[in-house]
């Protein structure tokens, strides 16, 4: 059997665990954050030609023009 004195954890040892799950909770949210594509968001209201992130950007419109333009190149 354990004793009291055993369980108890020290202020280090309880400093280290916060850190821990702290830079997991961190980790796991930067993560999502990352792969949430549905946050991206129209910035120039539908017209993509003239909008500075046109070719990062993987919305329905800005898809659709990449498309047309294509065409027109080739």
């Amino acid at each position: 059997m354990t004793s009291e004195e055993d369980r108890k954890m020290t202020r280090r040892e309880f400093l280290c665990e916060i850190g821990r799950y702290g830079l997991v909770l961190l980790l796991g949210g930067g993560i999502g954050v990352l792969l949430d594509r549905d946050g991206e968001n129209c910035i120039n209201q539908g017209i993509c030609r003239g909008c500075g992130r046109f070719e990062a950007c993987h919305l329905p419109q800005a898809m659709s023009a990449k498309e047309a333009m294509s065409r027109k190149q080739q």
